[in-house]
């Protein structure tokens, strides 16, 4: 799962920075994608079984989406802005049920060895 943590950290901070087109949907949509694929990567280093951890980072995501209908920072920037987002999107749910999908599939398709540590002592 660390593995999958680097992935996502780096996926997120290269949709932060890209100045290219398309811009707001990179950093609006895959910068959920990679959010989302954060948190299931913290969630996999907990001994719960695959379909508790998809639960649990669906559940993360819909109350930060949720959130945004009650936090609304009305154009202000700041730390608070990026982690919850500032402005609610449906389609944002979208992106949070890929960046799980994606999680899932790399997770399944992962050697044993790049999986997490109580994986590898199961395995063995």
């Amino acid at each position: 799962m660390a593995w999958l943590a680097v992935m996502a950290v780096a996926l997120g901070l290269a949709c932060l920075f890209y100045p290219g087109p398309g811009r707001g949907f990179i950093r609006g949509h895959v910068g959920d994608v990679a959010a989302t694929m954060l948190v299931y990567a913290a969630f996999g280093f907990t001994r719960w079984p695959r379909r508790d951890r998809i639960a649990a980072t669906l559940a993360v995501a819909l109350a930060m989406e949720i959130g945004q209908l009650a936090w609304a920072p009305h154009g202000r920037s700041g730390a608070g802005a990026l982690v919850i987002g500032s402005v609610f999107d449906p389609w944002d749910l979208v992106a949070y049920v890929a960046g799980v999908v994606v999680a899932v599939l790399w997770e399944r398709s992962a050697p044993t060895a790049v999986r997490t540590r109580g994986d590898v002592q199961s395995a063995q």
